[in-house]
């Protein structure tokens, strides 16, 4: 070798001195590792070795990463590249599938490491065969084979095993020698050569060769080619010019000799270019363009137009796309590295077209990443180029490419309101993941199709759906038969929506009981009732007033029964339910889609743990319960612990709101927690040609129509859950809860069920609806105890206690009889005085029980009667029933159940009493006597549709003093009072001859007898509802604080009692009436009431139904301060003026000859009642004017009384002033005498008399009393005959 080619030009180089025994030592030692460097370890990427035949060849193996290129390319077979069941495709390795719901939305780029599409001869996979081959043909036996294959075994991924470090350092001064003596040499020679060739041949050889061409033919063969666009010159001579300037432009570029390398590739494309060698020209184009990018700090302006020529010439000239695809990559290249994102962008898009679809991915990829990496990204077409690059290599048969391009651009789309984008992107992303067998992230692809409301049609929604089910139902059955369980519980469906916030629980049984129709249960609590915080307030009350009654005391802690528990109820606590009482949950659900949705096998999701609660010390602490739970369909125990209603279809229609109630009924008592609901959901198939082809999809073949014409099913059908995790309101308490979003928790589906309790159930047996005002209607309660104990302490709490009445439950024939008990009237004149002992009035009352208690399955009548409230309306009676279990229960101590009746009250009579005293006393008693005008009018109108009228039957006053004398009438007239008259009956009251006193706890009854029969009135039901009238809500509600303070001036206040307490009257008036109606048919009616008309003060009108009072005027403003007198000790005005009873006796006609004698004298008798207990000064004044009406002062702006005039026709004479003291309740008489000088009408009433306030111990001036009533006298004139 040195003799043939010279000593400065051979290299013996030796290497591989270790042999491979020593390699496989030194491996097993580590002593390679340890201490030889790996030659080629940073030239060499990690490629894993090939998984074996059955690796898909147009998948990326699953060890590699999925952003990476495929080792080995083939273009599918069009006809089989969509079809997912083709052999040889197998199912993906578990690492394929990401651990998220969706794919790896984020992957690497393609280009973060290259991958060689063809294997590099230095791959792992390559050295092992090449070495085994060397090995296996050295002086290696042929029965040391097996030893061979594994020492290659242990040897792979090793590099360089077999040389030493001496053979390293041979290996560089190899390659030194090499490059400084041969090859460096031979470049600069090379140059030096082709420089000087080209130089000498350049003039004569141009100019020759062109006018040569010129001469013979060349003007043609450039029209044609100009004409046909085709490469008529692209064969040369190894020696042409040409073809040597384009070598040394290539030697300088190798040598990093840029400009020169620039000169010479410009120089040659510019004869390629004139002799139409176009192939020869693109790549000196290219070359230049390239050269001129890599000389930096070149002041010229990059010559992209060069790239651009080449590509042309490349893709249309000379029809080599592979040729145009390098110069695109290199161009886009050259404009990235100058930061040109967006012409990089625009290079790669205008390489895409039909002829290749994976090279056309590959560029649209590409241009999406420029737009995203622009100084101002632009995210929509980034996303939009990526959707386009999966279409291409979904085309390509690169579902794996495909399938992370749409991830990627769901990243963009997602949450910005392309709804109809996201759409077409999800069921993409779901039909490839369903194609690489990722069944995992088909169905949470398709998941987020169903989970708002879509603009899809509903023909559109119907396929989803079916996609959806198709994809779980053969996610479960593979999972199935790997015996892989996707889930430990059931998997979660998407669809119906749940409305979590409006989920109802209801501690009772939803269903009302069915009854006859004169028959009505009670209300109790439904999910058909709003809340109303005052209302619940209400019952709350009513619960804890039953309790203090029952338990003799206020409980400390008192927790109030909830039967309805929603969102706005207290939930902090766990409700508690009775065992063997069902528990029924409301839930709404929302069908977000246009396509009806079938729900089957419906029923509540559930956990349940057992508690003995009536034996609390036995278990043991060591020994955790044991917890069940109908999650698991095998378990058989659950059916036995809780008893679930299952609802075999449920169907939600398009867009529908709809909701379902669940029941449980708990057979052991312990913990209880409501997670969801269990069901399976299907939807009905339809015909593949009812799918739209709106979707743009790739794949057409619909894996769901695939399964229905296999196994010819009209539905598919998924079963799962839905977990119903309820959350509680937002704690606002602290500063820190303010801050941070902190919420409460909410118990409402968590209750505990409590040990055996009796459970009441009410029915009212012809209830009034409709009543005359103060009308008594009769019905029958019935209660009956539906529970496993006996229940005792029945009582009823209602604010409205006056609306009804209880009889004995031994008489239960109320209808045979009349209402009121009524006895024959007798010759007797005197008046029958009864005593009754008051009734104590309280918001509770205890229903009478046979025994005090009720059995199980037993029930019990009381006969009940319903007055009608007097005010004309709708009324809402409220009433609580409160029971308790003769068993002792530690969780649950009472029960309740409520009911509100609606009873319509219409107008019947209108009574209004006025009680004064007598104004003439008999035989000088003072006053002991009261005259009571009663006035009754009908409110019905002639012109109403039903005809009502009244009958007045008695009149009982109930008084502790007063009772009523006998009326005796000669002829019995009947009080009937027709639509809209009225009647005036004036009644006189005498104390009673059997007085209690105001400590005492009797009243006494007299009865005014109007009919033909007397009434027992201080029997039931009259006086059960007087006594009820009397009941006022304030009565039985402890004083406030500031009235329980002693008062320093005790004389001044037992003084303005004494006073006051002189006008109370105490006195009651209970009207009995029947009512004769005549309806719209023509049917009579027979009706009967009582009204009740209580006077407490004298000359003061008390009215049944209330009139509208008179606006007071309001005094003018005043600017100056008033000075404040404290009049809180003195007695009202009211009180003051009606001290002292006046009356005036006198002739009321009086003849007179005034011709005879020229003045007329009438005696008077003033007669003077002290009403009070106290000794009064009084002053008479009979010089005062006729006119009584006061007058107003402007200039003091207070009332004062007007002198009277001077009068001739009429004065008083002899004293006209008097000055006098009287006892308390006693009399006083003053004679007067009249004058009159004429005949006429005279009023003798312009009397005035004063009290003085010294008599009182008061200061001030006297106080007018109340006027007299008019008292007239006639004086006539007589003649002589």
């Amino acid at each position: 070798m040195k003799s043939t080619y010279g000593s400065h030009a051979c290299h013996l180089l030796r290497i591989n001195s270790r042999s491979l025994q020593a390699a496989e030592v030194a491996s097993i030692g580590n002593e390679y590792t340890a201490n030889m460097p790996d030659p080629w370890s940073q030239f060499m990427t990690n490629n894993s070795v090939d998984t074996g035949p059955d690796q898909v060849e147009m998948d990326i193996s699953p060890n590699v990463d999925s952003g990476g290129f495929p080792d080995k390319v083939t273009e599918a077979d069009p006809e089989h590249m969509n079809d997912p069941t083709q052999p040889g495709e197998p199912f993906p390795e578990d690492d394929d599938s990401p651990n998220g719901p969706m794919p790896d939305t984020n992957p690497s780029h393609p280009l973060s490491q290259p991958n060689d599409v063809v294997s590099h001869p230095l791959a792992v996979g390559h050295e092992a065969n090449e070495s085994q081959t060397i090995i296996t043909e050295d002086n290696m036996d042929a029965t040391d084979g097996n030893n061979k294959d594994i020492v290659l075994n242990k040897l792979v991924g090793v590099h360089g095993a077999c040389l030493t470090l001496s053979d390293h350092d041979r290996l560089r001064i190899f390659i030194h020698e090499f490059v400084v003596r041969g090859l460096l040499p031979y470049i600069e020679k090379m140059i030096r050569t082709l420089s000087e060739q080209l130089a000498s041949r350049k003039g004569i050889s141009r100019s020759f060769i062109s006018a040569t061409k010129n001469w013979f033919g060349g003007k043609r063969n450039s029209d044609k080619a100009n004409k046909t666009q085709v490469d008529m010159g692209g064969k040369y001579l190894r020696e042409s010019p040409e073809l040597q300037m384009r070598r040394l432009g290539d030697l300088a570029f190798l040598v990093q000799m840029y400009e020169l390398a620039y000169t010479s590739f410009h120089t040659a494309k510019r004869d390629f270019n004139n002799d139409h060698a176009y192939m020869h020209c693109a790549g000196a184009l290219e070359m230049a363009a390239t050269s001129a990018f890599m000389v930096g700090s070149f002041n010229k302006v990059y010559p992209s137009h060069y790239m651009d020529s080449a590509v042309s010439m490349y893709a249309h000239t000379c029809k080599k796309p592979s040729f145009a695809t390098r110069a695109i990559l290199l161009s886009t290249e050259t404009l990235k590295a100058r930061g040109m994102y967006g012409e990089a962008a625009m290079e790669f898009i205008r390489m895409t077209g039909e002829d290749s679809d994976l090279r056309s991915a590959l560029f649209l990829e590409q241009g999406a990443h420029c737009f995203i990496n622009m100084k101002t990204p632009m995210a929509r077409k980034y996303a939009f180029h990526m959707i386009l690059a999966g279409h291409r290599y979904s085309k390509a048969g690169q579902r794996k490419h495909a399938l992370r391009c749409y991830c990627q651009a769901l990243q963009v789309y997602k949450g910005k309101g392309w709804i109809l984008s996201e759409d077409h992107i999800n069921f993409t992303i779901g039909r490839q993941s369903f194609n690489l067998k990722q069944l995992e992230n088909a169905s949470a692809a398709f998941k987020h199709l169903l989970t708002y409301d879509s603009r899809q049609p509903a023909v559109q929604q119907a396929a989803f759906l079916r996609e959806y089910l198709f994809v779980f139902q053969q996610q479960m059955t593979i999972a199935a038969q790997e015996g892989k369980p996707l889930e430990p519980n059931l998997p979660q469906l998407p669809l119906p929506i749940i409305n979590k916030v409006a989920t109802k629980v209801l501690l009772a049984n939803a269903e009302q009981p069915t009854l006859p129709d004169n028959k009505i249960a009670a209300t109790s609590v439904s999910f058909d009732q709003l809340y109303d915080s005052a209302e619940n307030d209400k019952w709350f009350e009513l619960e804890e007033m039953v309790v203090k009654v029952a338990n003799k005391s206020a409980l400390s802690t008192l927790r109030p029964s909830q039967k309805l528990l929603h969102s706005r109820t207290n939930n902090s606590q766990r409700p508690v339910a009775v065992i063997r009482e069902p528990i029924t949950v409301e839930l709404v659900l929302t069908n977000p889609l246009k396509v009806p949705l079938m729900l089957c096998d419906l029923s509540l999701l559930w956990r349940f743990t057992p508690l003995d609660y009536e034996k609390v010390n036995n278990e043991t602490p060591e020994k955790p319960p044991t917890v069940i739970s109908n999650e698991n369909i095998c378990m058989n125990i659950a059916n036995e612990m809780i008893r679930s209603q299952i609802i075999p279809e449920f169907e939600l229609k398009a867009n529908e709101i709809k909701a379902v109630q669940l029941s449980l009924t708990p057979e052991s008592t312990g913990e209880l927690s409501i997670m969801g609901i269990v069901y399976s959901l299907s939807a009905p198939l339809q015909s593949s040609s009812t799918v739209p082809p709106s979707t743009n999809m790739e794949i057409t073949d619909s894996p769901s129509l695939k399964h229905s014409k296999k196994t010819g099913s009209s539905t598919v059908s998924v079963r799962g859950r839905q977990d119903v995790d309820v959350q509680g309101p937002r704690l606002n308490g602290t500063l820190m809860e303010k801050r941070i979003m902190t919420y409460g928790p909410d118990r409402r589906l968590d209750p505990i069920i409590a040990p055996p309790m009796p459970l009441l159930e009410a029915c009212f047996a012809d209830f009034p609806y409709s009543l005359l005002c103060g009308e008594i209607g009769q019905t029958i309660l019935e209660v009956s105890n539906k529970g496993d104990y006996s229940l005792h302490k029945l009582y009823i709490a209602s604010k409205q206690p006056q609306c009804f009445a209880f009889r004995s439950p031994n008489n239960t024939d109320i209808q045979s009889g009349p209402l009121y008990r009524t006895i024959p009237l007798g010759d007797r004149e005197d008046v029958d005085e009864h005593v009754v002992n008051v009734q104590n009035l309280s918001c509770v009352v205890e229903v009478p029980l046979l025994n005090g208690l009720l059995k199980p399955g037993c029930s019990a009548s009381i006969p009940m009667w319903i007055r009608g409230p007097e005010k004309a309306g709708i009324h809402d009676v409220d009433i609580l029933f409160y029971y308790e279990s003769t068993e002792e229960n530690f969780k649950l101590r009472h029960r309740v159940l409520r009911h509100s009746a609606v009873i319509n009250t219409t107008h019947s009579l209108c009574l209004k009493a006025t009680a004064t005293r007598g104004h003439i006393p008999e035989h000088n008693q003072g006053n002991q006597s009261l005259v009571v005008s009663l006035q009754g009018e009908n409110m019905n109108q002639v012109h109403d549709r039903n005809i009502t009228e009244f009958s007045l039957e008695q009149v009982t006053c109930v008084s502790k003093t007063w009772a009523l004398e006998h009326i005796a009438t000669k002829d019995k007239q009947e009080f009937k009072i027709s639509g809209g008259e009225s009647v005036i009956c004036c009644l006189k009251a005498q104390h009673c001859k059997q007085i209690c006193t105001s400590d005492s706890n009797q009243v006494v009854f007299t009865d005014g007898v109007l009919g033909k029969e007397k009434i027992v009135s201080y029997e039931s039901p009259c006086s059960d509802f007087f006594f009820r009238s009397k009941f006022k809500l304030k009565e039985i509600e402890p004083p406030p604080q500031e009235f329980s303070r002693t008062s320093n001036n005790t004389k001044s206040m037992s003084v303005k009692q004494s006073l006051e307490g002189a006008l109370e009257v105490d006195l009651t008036l209970l009207v009995l009436w029947k009512a004769f109606v005549v309806d719209e048919t023509g049917v009579s009616h027979k009706y009967v009431g009582q009204h009740h008309v209580t006077m407490t003060m004298l000359d003061q009108q008390i009215s049944t139904i209330p009139t509208a009072q008179r606006m007071v005027e309001q005094k003018a403003v005043r600017f100056l301060k008033d000075i404040d007198i404290n009049k809180s000790d003195e007695p009202s005005s009211t009180v003051m003026i009606q001290l002292i009873k006046c009356s005036l006796q006198h002739p009321d006609h009086k003849d007179h000859d005034f011709t005879k004698k020229r003045l007329c004298t009438v005696p008077a008798t003033l007669h003077l009642c002290n009403c009070t207990d106290k000794t009064l000064a009084i002053q008479v004044d009979t010089d005062t004017a006729p006119d009584n009406t006061p007058s107003m002062d402007t200039s003091s702006g207070y009332y004062v009384t007007p002198k009277p005039p001077n009068s001739s026709d009429f004065v008083w004479v002899r004293q006209v002033s008097q000055q006098l003291e009287l006892s308390g309740n006693s009399s006083h008489q003053i004679h007067l005498l009249a004058c009159f000088s004429k005949a006429g009408v005279f009023n003798l009433s312009n009397i005035n008399v004063n009290v003085t306030r010294k008599s009182l111990g008061l200061e001030g001036e006297p106080v007018e009393q109340k006027k007299l009533l008019p008292s007239v006298i006639t004086v006539s004139q007589t003649t002589n005959n």
